[in-house]
């Protein structure tokens, strides 16, 4: 590609070589190189077992290609104008057509992308059913290559935790506070790919009770007489994850970071597991 320049003398334009498309001779191939922190509008669906619904959401991405050691740059403004004309809703299931179409457009051999966005589903209080919206962090992401690719998702799930130790010690009460648990899901091209909100629903029960937007003064009781009837460790709660995940045979490839953000303490708590073979 060459850049159109004016002279200042005639304003003739002039043809100048674009040192991005030159070579490079140190031999260093790049294995990602691209855009990052990029806030867009895009159309995503899929978050739903019904991927069929679908909405329009201000999202973060991260696109990056490779480039070959004989290359010394990429084409960066092409990545913005892949992402400007793709015409379809971004989920899992179509990130691959996605990615396949930046390899194309930049001869890479592999591309990558994540797509961070707020999915709000609409959260009824447990006792009295009264509506409001809860927003979840969700992260699209995924690989490709000339040999395949792997797509999906990182979605934060709230919880309450109450801490065994203070229940079992103390003559009323119980300390707790909110923890985080975060899920990473990924499979290979062509697989079937769980929704998030079906790991939502299972892992939201993996603290000591779900967090809700909205409580009446009957949902607040519901929630803390749950809370103390199931205390958990930031260790119980990334095994319960785990276990409420590896109960479903489409799952094998996920990692869990539990976070407590506690309440008595400076510092927070956090467990981790891995599980498969996630890339990194």
């Amino acid at each position: 590609m060459s850049e159109m320049l004016v002279t200042p003398s005639s304003g003739a334009p002039t043809v100048k070589a674009d040192p991005q498309s030159s070579n490079d001779t140190r031999g260093i191939p790049l294995q990602q190189v691209g855009i990052s922190r990029v806030r867009y509008p895009v159309l995503v669906s899929g978050w739903e077992e019904d991927s069929g619904q679908q909405r329009e959401v201000e999202a973060s991405f991260d696109l990056t290609v490779s480039l070959d050691a004989t290359k010394r740059g990429i084409h960066m403004s092409r990545l913005i104008e892949s992402l400007h004309h793709w015409n379809k809703p971004l989920a899992p299931n179509s990130l691959q057509e996605f990615l396949e179409e930046l390899r194309h457009q930049q001869g890479a051999e592999s591309a990558a992308i994540s797509c961070n966005f707020t999915w709000f589903i609409d959260r009824p209080a447990p006792e009295t059913g009264k509506p409001a919206w809860q927003g979840i962090e969700t992260t699209w992401h995924a690989s490709r290559d000339s040999h395949g690719g792997r797509s999906g998702y990182t979605i934060n799930i709230p919880v309450t935790t109450l801490c065994p130790c203070s229940r079992a010690i103390s003559d009323y009460g119980a300390h707790s506070q909110r923890s985080w648990i975060q899920v990473k899901l990924d499979w290979w091209q062509n697989s079937d790919i769980v929704s998030p909100g079906e790991v939502f629903e299972k892992l939201q029960h993996a603290g000591s009770a779900p967090i809700y937007p909205l409580l009446k003064r009957p949902d607040e009781r519901h929630v803390t007489m749950k809370a103390y009837e199931q205390p958990a460790f930031v260790e119980d709660t990334a095994r319960r994850a785990a276990t409420l995940l590896g109960e479903d045979p489409r799952i094998s490839d996920f990692q869990i970071e539990v976070r407590n953000e506690e309440s008595i303490h400076t510092h927070d708590a956090i467990a981790i597991i891995t599980s498969g073979n996630l890339p990194e």
